[in-house]
């Protein structure tokens, strides 16, 4: 058994050694490969039976039977292969995802004959496939999934494009590897204690406008100012129109450092990092990040959180 799988792996190795990573692929004669399926095999050993014993018996018939048997299967060759040839086939770049969710690759296949294709399968191996059937002139999109348990780029595995159509006494099929690697982020832990950080808010610096939040103090009302802020009891009391002033903090800046994080083990402070970075993009406060190796300068928004997510997956 070991024997057989040093086998298989070396041949895998140099499938994968031919296969080129392109973005669009042009299923032809080139890329596409046919063999009997045990049924095909099965088939062939009673084609021979059958003439060996027409042979021997010296039956017409029996020729008749042996030789319409073995043009089914000439026909099948042809007809299984054509249902692959000239479909396109676009890889498109698959989104980031955190550690433990599962990765969405998706192809689009584009049948730009007038031919119909039936049961055309995509998986990672020709034993566990999901058919599509692809219109004439027509175009359709197929997603497979893969589980990314670990932070990092991870590399696509190598698929395979399979057909058995129409008789399933042959299988034709054709590899591919897609050019993309998916970035992976850490998986988002809340921290058990609030993570140390560089900060600018209520305490430091923040800056005050004009707002509705929290009350500020208290001045003489002028024309054109809201009535409902307008102190009624002062004004009852013959202490003059007054009204309540209120103001809003903004500006709130966090700064996450790896200082912070340093004494956890390194999966777990990056999954803390992570948390809190993607708790200050929802928040929508400006938000950095200080690595041993880089510097992300305060900003906000899903690009800065994925160029931040993304120096965590690196690291």
């Amino acid at each position: 058994m070991y024997f057989f799988k040093r086998i298989k792996q070396k041949f895998f190795n140099w499938v994968d050694s031919r296969l080129s990573a392109k973005s669009e692929i042009e299923l032809r004669q080139r890329n596409i490969y046919i063999l009997p399926t045990r049924y095909g095999w099965l088939l062939l050993a009673i084609i021979i039976l059958i003439l060996i014993a027409s042979t021997n018996y010296q039956n017409n018939m029996g020729f008749m039977a042996g030789f319409i048997l073995l043009a089914v299967g000439v026909l099948s060759t042809f007809y299984t292969y054509r249902n692959l040839r000239h479909l396109n086939l676009k890889l498109l770049k698959p989104e980031s995802v955190f550690a433990g969710e599962h990765a969405e690759f998706t192809i689009e296949i584009n049948n730009k004959t007038e031919q119909y294709r039936a049961s055309v399968g995509f998986g990672q191996n020709k034993k566990q496939l999901q058919l599509i059937d692809i219109d004439k002139q027509n175009q359709s999109q197929f997603s497979v999934k893969f589980k990314v348990p670990k932070r990092g780029l991870f590399e696509i595995p190598r698929m395979v494009c399979s057909s058995i159509f129409p008789f399933g006494i042959f299988q034709v099929w054709s590899w591919f590897r897609a050019p993309y690697k998916v970035l992976v982020y850490p998986k988002p832990l809340q921290p058990p204690v609030a993570l140390f950080h560089s900060e600018i808010g209520d305490e430091e610096g923040a800056q005050s406008q004009k707002g509705s939040e929290d009350f500020y103090s208290v001045k003489e009302y002028q024309t054109g100012e809201p009535i409902k802020q307008v102190i009624w009891k002062a004004y009852a009391r013959d202490r003059g129109l007054l009204i309540k002033e209120f103001e809003d903090k903004v500006g709130e800046q966090k700064l996450f450092t790896w200082s912070s994080v340093a004494h956890y083990e390194k999966e777990l402070a990056l999954s803390y990092l992570c948390y809190e970075l993607v708790n200050a993009e929802k928040k929508g406060i400006d938000f950095g990040l200080q690595m041993p190796s880089e510097i992300l300068e305060l900003s906000q928004g899903k690009k800065h959180l994925h160029a931040c997510l993304e120096v965590l997956a690196k690291f």
